[in-house]
């Protein structure tokens, strides 16, 4: 059953009782992501994420870590274009360790300068492994060849040479201005008892430092009207190849079709794709499809990994394919 309410502060909470097993899950959804950022922030709300795990008003550095996870629990956070999300999963038992331990991530980190420095690094290492592998490089390609005007065509972990010189200052201010109750959303699920877990909340989000939220507004694609290719010559042994086409946003009434075509083309080796491409022609080393359908529109992307010596081959069949779901409608079997 779900309950939802809102706090004083203008926090959001949703509360999701299920006493299937003695678990809870605590996660903070903080509705704010890469494209939020303005010019000289890009991949700041991701180097955020890393700095609150790095010391609060009540945990040092590497506590909160030790904390959760002494007890048995597991914990982490991830950022991407529309939001930021930190989770933890434990004991029921260990409840009010969850919510305190995200509650003094979310509102009160320490943002030390020496961490900062130290955690730099980090980043910039994760930005480097990016360019290690064919997919991460031509999924960066499929971004920015896709979306020229929207956000949506930076990375969301940035650019190394931002990440070395942004300044606690920059840090702080965005955070100030994006991490806010009234962009905040608690959720609380598992074996929960809503009647004891209210007070909790109260206790540990409703003090929350509030700050005026700052509104974005970001920059629109605008109609494409022809294809757009990009190619990257790289010292990769195999080819990664994404074909996509534009998509609608996550509210679009065409979503859920669009995911069931998905699977239908690629979900298994039944899937047409993964049946024709690579079981009986053995072209690719895999090929996958799938609908990205985000807060603003998204794409219905293809993605392929073969032999370079095979790209016309592969090319040839996957077009085919894709003209024959037009004529060939998916019967009963393969929707079930």
């Amino acid at each position: 059953m779900l309950t939802q309410y809102t706090l004083k502060n203008k926090m959001k909470v949703l509360l999701v009782e299920s006493h299937k097993a003695p678990v809870v899950a605590v996660q903070m959804w903080v509705k704010t992501g890469s494209a939020d950022e303005t010019k000289g922030e890009e991949g700041i709300s991701h180097f955020i994420e890393h700095l609150v795990f790095k010391g609060t008003r009540k945990f040092g550095v590497g506590e909160i870590a030790k904390t959760v996870e002494g007890n048995g629990g597991e914990l982490n956070a991830y950022t991407t274009f529309d939001h930021t999300v930190f989770h933890v999963t434990m004991s029921k038992n260990d409840l009010e360790v969850g919510l305190e331990t995200i509650s003094e991530m979310m509102g009160f980190p320490k943002f030390d300068p020496i961490e900062i420095d130290r955690e730099r690094e980090v980043v910039c290492e994760e930005i480097k492994r990016g360019f290690d592998n064919p997919n991460g490089v031509a999924s960066q390609q499929l971004f920015s060849t896709t979306f020229k005007k929207h956000p949506y065509g930076i990375p969301v972990i940035g650019y190394d040479k931002l990440i070395r010189k942004v300044t606690r200052k920059t840090l702080v201010s965005y955070y100030n201005r994006r991490y806010v109750p009234s962009n905040m959303t608690l959720v609380v699920t598992g074996s929960i008892d809503k009647k004891l877990i209210k007070p909790l909340i109260e206790q540990y989000y409703g003090g929350f430092p509030t700050h005026p939220l700052k509104k974005v507004v970001r920059k629109k694609e605008g109609v494409q009207t022809k294809p757009q290719t990009n190619y990257k010559t790289t010292e990769f042994k195999e080819t990664a190849l994404n074909i996509a086409f534009k998509a609608p946003n996550a509210k679009h009434k065409d979503v859920p079709a669009l995911d069931v075509l998905s699977f239908i083309l690629s979900q298994g080796d039944s899937s047409r794709l993964v049946r024709r491409m690579r079981l009986e022609k053995a072209l690719v080393k895999n090929v996958s499809a799938g609908s990205y359908n985000p807060l603003d529109p998204g794409l219905f992307a293809f993605s392929l990994n073969f032999q370079t010596e095979n790209f016309n081959e592969v090319k040839t069949v996957f077009f085919e394919e894709l003209r024959k779901i037009l004529v060939e409608v998916p019967d009963a079997e393969e929707f079930k």
